[in-house]
């Protein structure tokens, strides 16, 4: 058994990061060798999970986690112990490596990982440590954020032209009228992610 973990990290881990946390336990499926959790920056400790998430899927194991969810606080430990940090956007990311800088090289926004990862291929059992080596030599030869052919611009067509102000991050929305906005960023992200490391490109129409 493979002790590799993904970590996604949000504000509040009520949403965004327990969305994407579900949706990767979904596409990896019970006979997965990785193990995936979630927290958040600022949680409210024990906070259960947005209705809007829960109610995104009916089947059992969905509900199951879904219902057992409880907001946590994000610790060193767990970012040290990951083999990949997952986070909502490029703040959060920031505030990540300020608490735990050892750990920066697999720290990723969820919109960066599916846009760096575009080009990985492997078929190694340790496919994630694979992968964060694939996002990391490609997030140094990124063309800056800034450049209308960039990491930005790539982003921006990738998934579906979103004009956001930070193209790598997915707002926090929650409550608000772009709720399912940000719903949809994160599976969209997370299917992309999940295909990449399944060995199967996903490409943008």
């Amino acid at each position: 058994m493979t002790d590799e973990k993904i970590l996604v990290v949000c504000a509040a881990n009520v949403c965004r990061s327990p969305l994407a946390e579900l949706a990767l336990r979904r596409g990896l499926g019970a006979e997965s060798r990785l193990s995936v959790s979630s927290a958040g920056v600022r949680a409210n400790a024990g906070d259960a999970i947005c209705s809007v998430v829960a109610s995104l899927h009916d089947d059992d194991e969905w509900q199951v986690h879904a219902q057992a969810h409880r907001a946590r606080q994000v610790t060193v430990e767990q970012i040290e112990q990951a083999s990949i940090v997952l986070t909502a956007s490029r703040d959060i990311r920031g505030e990540l490596v300020r608490l735990a800088p050892r750990s920066r090289d697999w720290m990723f926004t969820i919109k960066e990982a599916a846009h760096l990862g575009e080009e990985f291929s492997s078929s190694a059992p340790d496919r994630v440590a694979e992968y964060v080596a694939h996002l990391d030599r490609a997030r140094s030869r990124a063309v800056p954020l800034t450049s209308p052919t960039g990491v930005g611009a790539r982003l921006r067509h990738l998934f579906g032209g979103r004009t956001a102000v930070d193209p790598t991050s997915i707002a926090d929305r929650h409550g608000s009228r772009g709720h399912l906005e940000t719903v949809d960023e994160v599976e969209t992200a997370v299917g992309t992610i999940l295909a990449q490391l399944r060995g199967h490109r996903r490409h943008s129409s």
